[in-house]
């Protein structure tokens, strides 16, 4: 068990009202701001985070609510988040453990947000993150084209703003939490997984057989993606800056104003489709705001080409960092973009052996998995003597 269960949310933040400790996060915050600027530190940013289910499933003995429940429940889902988060950090065990998360929470209601305000259902099953029902007649498509920009409160949009605005209410009775948490926006994804959730799986025969109607729906989707970032800016009472070009987002804090996922289009496309179909998009959205790439899989060699032209993609993450050669990553990206929350899935003794190579000075921020609060306390005290 990672946390006590605590009677109601006010319950939850008096505890963490008394424990958080400011000047502690005014480091974490300076310190992954110089990472992200490559300059050197005292010693990498680590975030340390609870094991017990994984991050897609909220389970009993982490003592949360079932995710289902917090759907449509602002109270119970800020309860969660505050206990564990995106990439399963966690305010509440952070705070105890004195490690470098940087605190976050953020309207949890998964990947399907922007196509839901499209017209998309989105479904949860085994009260894991809801899943999208794509659109089952052709005809539809055609419909979502005519109405084009859709209502940014239509679908799930209202639904996310209602739990920004409640998060932002209930964080101003307690001072000191709402100093030290950040709310962050909601998974964005990027504008091909999108397309992807709308169509299906006939995505992949729509871009052989009907071109001119995908890259439609990528250019709609793509406005839609860069004007529903803008309206969050102003309506969603994000207080995620952390430096002139930095955000809070996605468990770390990240260059940029995005975090755009690509999961789809990188695992499938050839090189050749990829840029015709998935890059050019992701370049439009990257040329409006500085941002970070991220993508799960093993990433193709020909995306770093991509990247290495933009110097908007200042970060990125990798979903899936043990299908790739640490050194060989970091050789790749050095100098380029920061790496973020490198190890996230792995145990404390995986990042000993990364750390046993002394050129990585800057530029990467780690994570790993504990059991409990007392393991991470004596992790993150044997990780800072290395530095000693």
């Amino acid at each position: 068990m990672f946390s006590k269960k605590y009677k109601n949310l006010d319950e939850l933040l008096h505890f963490i009202e008394e424990n958080i400790d400011l000047e502690h996060q005014k480091e974490v915050e300076r310190l992954h701001v110089k990472v992200n600027q490559f300059e050197p530190v005292p010693f990498l940013p680590l975030s340390l985070l609870p094991e017990g289910g994984d991050f897609f499933q909220y389970d009993e003995a982490s003592n949360l609510f079932p995710y289902q429940e917090t759907f449509t429940d602002p109270e119970k889902m800020m309860y969660n988040e505050l206990i564990k988060t995106v990439f399963a950090g966690s305010i509440y065990s952070s705070i105890q453990m004195k490690d470098y998360f940087p605190l976050q929470i953020r309207s949890n209601h998964g990947i399907g947000i922007i196509a839901s305000m499209f017209g998309m259902e989105t479904k949860i099953l085994n009260d894991m993150l809801p899943f999208v029902i794509p659109i089952q007649e052709k005809d539809e498509l055609k419909k979502i084209l005519k109405r084009g920009i859709p209502d940014f409160k239509a679908g799930l949009g209202q639904r996310v703003y209602d739990t920004h605005q409640f998060y932002h209410e209930k964080l101003q009775e307690y001072p000191k939490c709402a100093r030290g948490i950040k709310i962050t926006h909601p998974d964005m994804q990027g504008p091909f997984d999108i397309a992807h959730q709308i169509i299906g799986s006939d995505i992949f025969l729509l871009l052989y057989d009907q071109k001119e109607l995908m890259h439609e729906l990528l250019e709609l989707i793509t406005d839609t993606y860069l004007q529903y970032r803008k309206f969050i800016e102003d309506y969603y009472h994000l207080n995620d800056q952390a430096d002139e070009e930095m955000i809070y987002i996605h468990g770390d804090i990240c260059y940029g104003k995005v975090v755009l996922k690509d999961d789809t289009p990188q695992v499938s496309l050839s090189p050749k489709m990829y840029e015709e179909f998935s890059w050019q998009y992701n370049q439009q959205i990257f040329d409006e705001f500085k941002g970070t790439y991220h993508c799960c899989g093993r990433i193709n060699d020909h995306i770093y080409t991509l990247l290495d032209q933009n110097q908007n993609v200042q970060g990125i993450n990798y979903g899936n960092p043990e299908y790739h050669d640490f050194k060989e990553i970091y050789r790749k990206n050095n100098g380029k973009r920061a790496i973020y929350t490198w190890g996230w899935n792995q145990n404390y003794s995986y990042l000993k052996q990364l750390l046993e190579d002394k050129d990585i000075k800057t530029g990467i921020t780690l994570a790993c998995k504990v059991k409990d609060i007392e393991e991470g306390k004596r992790i993150i005290g044997e990780y800072l003597n290395i530095y000693a």
